[in-house]
């Protein structure tokens, strides 16, 4: 679940491909609100293709960021500070 208070000073634009269902999505983090839109929508910071499963454990902190990096599972273009950031604000 999303945390407010974990997104404070953080606006940022990520897209993300999940490879296994090809599902694309925008989500947008400003003003400690986020917004989930379908498709790749706008200029992204950062875009994310990632294999389902593993995003899924990234966020649970399950699976380990560098690992899923360096397997490819976990694929990003732009700031990695800002995937991390993303991740901080959905804590488990």
């Amino acid at each position: 679940m999303f945390q407010r208070g974990k997104s404070e000073g953080l606006s940022a634009v990520y897209h993300f491909t999940f490879t296994g269902q090809e599902l694309e999505a925008t989500v947008a983090i400003r003003d400690r609100t986020i917004q989930v839109s379908e498709g790749h929508v706008g200029q992204g910071d950062v875009t994310i293709t990632a294999d389902s499963h593993t995003w899924l454990g990234f966020l649970r902190k399950e699976t380990n960021l560098v690992w899923a990096l360096l397997t490819r599972k976990i694929r990003i273009q732009g700031s990695p500070k800002l995937l991390l950031a993303f991740g901080r604000c959905f804590p488990s």
